[in-house]
């Protein structure tokens, strides 16, 4: 039988093969990369920090021995979300005073300041995750409308160093196509960062829109292969916003019949097909509005809105003014 390592065993194999020049690792800027060495297992670390206070970390490693770490959380610490797309881990929280098995299609967002942690990562198992930390501070600047996230949530937020926050759901085809997109890891530089703080901001609002959510029926999930098709939908409006097509017309185009498309919007973006363009066009004529590059008649046209007052009308309902008035106070 393989001998179990304790976290300073590991970390002293992993000192040792840094100083022989066996371990593979770099660090550029926000970025950093490290590779098991042979003598852990196989597998590799990568972080990206996207913002102060925001960072994303890809795993996938398969270890030689059982490795077991015993951590101890100060406080305040940062909300932190993983995915496990394959592999497990148990996990003993004193202040959970519960055993927890993290297992494979399951996502858990979790706030532990001030307790103390034993991990036990399996030998012989492909652990694969994508983890989202962030500090709660963080993120009232992402949005003013907090209050409306369950209590332990705004618990954690409002008050990070008393916060004991654990929750675990399934992983959705909506997240599953978000995270593939991740692990992908594209572009560079700036524009990989920005590309991936877009996707961790979606993931974080579907995550927190399932924690608000009733559980949904069996019959009404949505395949993986029907998600894609939805992502493609909501492209094929946001290209044609000016002139989209109708519900049956983009139901066909992207392969779904009218049911499962009207079905997937709800269950992906939590609203209508049209609700979605709907607010797609007001975030664009507030982004134009903002940037002084057109002005209002311009701008309702370029958003596909032939009428003026119908622009109007739009645009103050979902802003609580007018866009004069918006125009005015972004000078």
């Amino acid at each position: 039988m393989v001998k179990a390592l304790t976290g300073t065993e590991v970390a002293t194999i992993m000192a040792e093969c840094r100083a022989n020049n066996e371990l593979i690792e770099y660090s550029e800027g926000p970025e950093s990369f490290s590779q098991m060495p042979p003598l852990l297992g196989q597998g590799y670390g990568r972080t990206l920090q996207l913002r102060e206070g925001l960072s994303i970390d890809v795993c996938r490693f398969n270890k030689r021995q059982t490795h077991t770490y015993n951590c101890r959380h100060q406080g305040p610490m940062p909300l932190s979300l993983v995915y496990y797309l394959s592999g497990g881990t148990r996990v003993d929280n004193t202040g959970l005073k519960l055993s927890t098995e993290e297992v494979a299609g399951k996502s858990y967002l979790y706030c532990l300041p001030n307790t103390t942690e034993v991990e036990e990562y399996p030998a012989e198992q492909t652990i694969f995750t994508v983890r989202i930390r962030i500090l709660p501070t963080l993120i009232p600047a992402f949005s003013d409308r907090i209050h409306e996230l369950p209590s332990h949530l705004r618990q954690a937020i409002n008050h990070p160093k008393e916060a004991l926050l654990y929750y675990s759901a399934k992983i959705t085809p909506a997240q599953q196509h978000i995270l593939q997109q991740i692990i992908q890891w594209p572009y560079q530089g700036l524009t990989r960062q920005l590309y991936l703080e877009g996707k961790v901001l979606e993931l974080l609002s579907l995550y927190f829109n399932q924690m608000l959510a009733k559980p949904q029926g069996r019959g009404n999930s949505l395949i993986a292969r029907d998600v894609d098709r939805i992502y493609q939908a909501r492209d094929v409006l946001i290209q044609n916003m000016v002139s989209p097509p109708s519900l049956p017309q983009l139901a066909k185009q992207v392969h779904l019949n009218e049911r499962k498309l009207k079905q997937g919007f709800h269950q992906v973006f939590n609203t209508t097909v049209f609700g979605y363009l709907h607010d797609h066009r007001m975030e664009q004529a507030q982004h134009l509005l903002q940037t002084g590059q057109l002005n209002i008649q311009e701008t309702a046209r370029w958003v596909g809105y032939a009428s003026r007052s119908s622009f109007v009308v739009a645009f103050k309902k979902k802003f609580q003014m007018p866009p004069s008035q918006y125009l005015k106070i972004s000078k």
